[in-house]
């Protein structure tokens, strides 16, 4: 089988095609927009521009006016979003406000969750705004991946804290739902909090209802007291998923975490699952700061697209900063193994594949995610590997780097150009010949990047693949 592949890699390197874009990176934003404001206007075109700007896959947007809703899908097009879906609105206390994702990629289903829906009982009116659940199909993903946006209700104060921590049961029961029937996803959670992670410690404890609360409020029957008011120990105790926030903060800066532009809170989150959804890299964006260069200190910076928008475009757009973060989607076939060293902004490429690995698999490939924009990019791919976790040595050519796939079974050295959008790609179709099946596939690349850290490049960790039957 061995001699079927090598020759099935000479044959792929000797007639290179491009490759069809493939993603394990997925970029997620959460915006409150303050909404969406009208075509044409400042506030919506510097709204287009830090989207655009930012360039995320999966945009969890809060604050669209029900009026301006039917605008976003339009405004989304113009900067590459062809799928959107908005929550919808119920009992009396939306203030006339939803909650909003658009999507590079296809939606295959979404659900606005009223507190009526989510609790089981028919009269429950205990949100202030609808849950979205959406469910997104990402090429080479393992498996969907599902977000789920909200925005809590504002303000401090007793009330609003027990206001909160009923849609935070709200969250935390559709969340458990969705999980337990779709195990396998990827979940991510994001929007605004209204509340700020260093005001913790929280636990205030309600045995009855407060005073206060609007006169259509009615709480669900399945809320039993006494309930309790700590928002982020809701999210991350929510069934089997081990949340945990993304710890971003504004380029150029260590502990900048503000995302309310006038009060310096930090209201706006993103929760991924730190094993299935590790982070590659994230950032609060202030249009203030991006100058396009990764200024001191270094590495709190993430690659964008285009040219820095106007300084203001931020505070034109809303009176709250976006977060957006760059998670690493793996794919069901491989495992990874040994580690990368750092390359650019201290930033880390990822080894990985396309497709699924299996016999007669045309779309499979190797690629690398997280490269320099257009880098130069090299594949070493073999039939073993060395053991974690250190490898070879590369210093002194690549100081800092190790090799993991063994050099003395080498199938090859392939060069590769990476996209604009940092993904290097080595097309590999796999025949329908039964006898490939089990065959080894060892991958690690090099990037050639001279503004990493050792000012040669960097190495990706390795990839390896059993060719699947």
């Amino acid at each position: 089988m061995v001699p079927r592949l090598v020759s099935l890699v000479l044959l792929v390197s000797a007639a290179f095609a491009p490759a069809a874009l493939a993603t394990e990176r997925l970029r997620v934003v959460t915006f409150n927009v303050k909404d969406v404001g009208s075509n044409g206007s400042s506030q919506q075109n510097a709204l287009k521009a830090v989207l655009a700007r930012i360039d995320a896959d999966v945009c969890l947007l809060q604050e669209v006016d029900v009026v301006e809703a039917g605008l976003v899908p339009s405004f989304g097009a113009s900067i590459g979003y062809p799928y959107f879906k908005n929550s919808g609105t119920s009992g009396t206390m939306s203030g006339g406000l939803m909650v909003a994702v658009l999507s590079r990629y296809p939606i295959a289903s979404s659900v606005s969750w009223s507190a009526a829906m989510a609790s089981g009982d028919p009269t429950a009116n205990d949100i202030t705004r609808n849950l979205l659940q959406v469910t997104i199909d990402v090429p080479d993903a393992c498996d969907p991946v599902v977000v789920f946006t909200f925005h809590l209700k504002a303000s401090g104060g007793s009330t609003n804290e027990f206001r909160r921590a009923i849609e935070l049961l709200r969250l935390k029961k559709v969340v458990e739902t969705y999980a337990a029937a779709n195990p396998t996803h990827h979940v991510i959670l994001g929007g605004d909090l209204n509340e700020d992670l260093g005001d913790a410690p929280f636990g205030q404890t309600f045995a009855s209802l407060p005073s206060g609360l609007p006169q259509t409020f009615k709480l669900g029957n399945d809320v039993q007291f006494p309930v309790t008011y700590d928002p982020f120990q809701a999210v991350q105790s929510i069934g089997g998923l081990g949340l945990a926030v993304v710890d971003a903060t504004q380029e150029d800066s260590t502990g900048q975490y503000a995302t309310f532009q006038s009060g310096g809170a930090r209201l706006d989150y993103l929760f991924r699952r730190p094993l299935a959804l590790p982070t590659l890299g994230d950032e609060v964006y202030s249009s203030f700061v991006d100058n396009g260069v990764d200024d001191a200190p270094n590495g709190q910076w993430l690659w964008k697209t285009g040219a820095p928008p106007a300084s203001n475009a931020v505070s034109t757009a809303s009176d709250h900063y976006p977060v957006f973060a760059d998670l690493l989607l793996e794919s069901c076939a491989g495992a990874r193994y040994g580690f990368g060293s750092a390359g650019a902004h201290l930033l880390t490429a990822r080894a990985g594949i396309t497709g699924d690995g299996a016999v007669g698999d045309a779309a499979f490939g190797l690629k690398a995610v997280y490269t320099p924009p257009n880098a130069s990019c090299l594949l070493v791919l073999g039939m073993f590997k060395l053991s974690p976790p250190f490898g070879l040595s590369l210093n002194p050519y690549v100081p800092g780097a190790f090799l993991h796939v063994s050099p003395v079974s080498l199938y090859g050295i392939f060069p590769v150009t990476a996209d604009a959008a940092g993904r290097a790609t080595f097309p590999l179709p796999l025949p329908q010949v039964p006898g490939i099946a089990g065959a080894p596939l060892f991958s690690q690349w090099f990037v050639n990047d001279p503004t990493a850290p050792n000012g040669v490049g960097n190495v990706t960790d390795a990839y390896e693949l059993h060719v699947l039957p």
